[in-house]
């Protein structure tokens, strides 16, 4: 039932995203945090909350003119948090994270929706549409570059080695594109769609994605070949995580994976909290957290043993995030919008949208 649950969430996400107008506030929240405050995008509104007390600092807009946001917000280099809307705007917004007020706002339009979140690479903003567009802007301004068309839609955000950016599509392609010539430099099959981004090795020379083919596969940076392929027992809805010499990877059955970044073996064969996970993993110093649609978060060691668990109430299906010495949690349908954990567990704080 619980699975049933997210697909009919999935059908009817996608079902408004095709449509045209504004999208119903149907998907789960956007999350992101530096060391000092966490960033929330939550329908209509972005609020920037304190992490020592909860406490609200911002929100964004004062009045909503048919903004609706949901991608994880991005902390830029410069100091730039940005945000794109799923909104009738269809905008790129630059917020100061210190007050909420706009940097720029204008410059950056598609003609469909942000749901996945930007990149930053030097100067350049890097973003996928829904529209299955790939878009470089400028940083400081957000004047539009230049475009590429890919494929179908693009729901997940561009990763990079510094070389290439990695975009994946619900079209089943993961594509690389060389951002000096604008060229699609390979891309290849995954079986299935692709909601998810991909994950790039530290030194930059491997990629891992999952997908709906059930499986994880690893590929050669520059060249698309295929390192291994990992199968799974179902879905997988995000990016794979690297810590060290494993992958983490987690499913829409609730299965979580401990591959071997070298080859794709599971040391984890039968790993199964409590309910579909759609979130990445979170690295921690001790091992790894995940959060479940049945509003539970869960923390294990890595070798698979449960440090502990906590249930807040809600579904979550937003990747937990490492905010300061904290972890916070954002659910859908809660009574509270985000909350932050201690590392063994404890809820530090609440916060309800006042």
């Amino acid at each position: 039932m619980k699975r049933l649950a997210l697909l009919s969430l999935i059908g009817l996400t996608a079902l408004v995203l095709s449509a045209c107008g504004t999208p119903t506030n149907i998907n789960w929240p956007g999350l992101a945090a530096d060391a000092e405050n966490a960033y929330l995008a939550n329908g209509n509104l972005v609020y920037a909350v304190r992490l020592s007390d909860g406490m609200k600092l911002w929100q964004y807009p004062e009045k909503s003119a048919g903004q609706v946001f949901y991608s994880n917000p991005v902390l830029a280099p410069d100091g730039q948090l940005l945000i794109g809307s799923a909104g009738t705007d269809n905008g790129m917004v630059s917020l100061d994270p210190a007050t909420g007020r706009e940097n720029w706002a204008a410059p950056m339009v598609a003609n469909n929706h942000w749901v996945a979140s930007p990149l930053v690479v030097g100067g350049t903003i890097y973003a996928a549409n829904n529209n299955g567009t790939l878009y470089a802007a400028e940083l400081a301004t957000g004047y539009i570059l230049w475009s590429l068309p890919l494929d179908n839609s693009l729901w997940s955000a561009p990763t990079s080695n510094g070389k290439l950016i990695f975009v994946t599509s619900l079209d089943h392609t993961l594509y690389a594109v060389d951002p000096e010539t604008r060229a699609v430099v390979w891309k290849t099959d995954l079986g299935g769609s692709a909601p998810g981004s991909a994950t790039v090795s530290p030194d930059g020379n491997t990629v891992y994605v999952g997908s709906f083919g059930k499986k994880v596969f690893a590929f050669d940076a520059s060249s698309g070949a295929m390192q291994w392929t990992a199968d799974v027992q179902d879905w997988v809805w995000s990016a794979p995580v690297q810590d060290g010499d494993i992958l983490y990877a987690a499913d829409i059955s609730g299965h979580i994976y401990s591959l071997g970044a070298p080859d794709g073996k599971n040391a984890w064969l039968d790993l199964q909290p409590d309910g579909p996970i759609t979130g990445s993993p979170l690295v921690t110093a001790d091992g790894m957290v995940v959060a479940s649609e049945s509003g539970s978060v869960f923390a294990y060691d890595r070798t698979g043993t449960k440090r502990w668990d906590a249930s807040l109430g809600g579904k979550f299906y937003t990747t937990p995030v490492a905010a300061g010495g904290s972890i916070a949690v954002a659910p859908m349908g809660g009574d509270f919008l985000v909350a932050a954990l201690s590392q063994d567990g404890k809820v530090l704080w609440k916060f309800t949208g006042k």
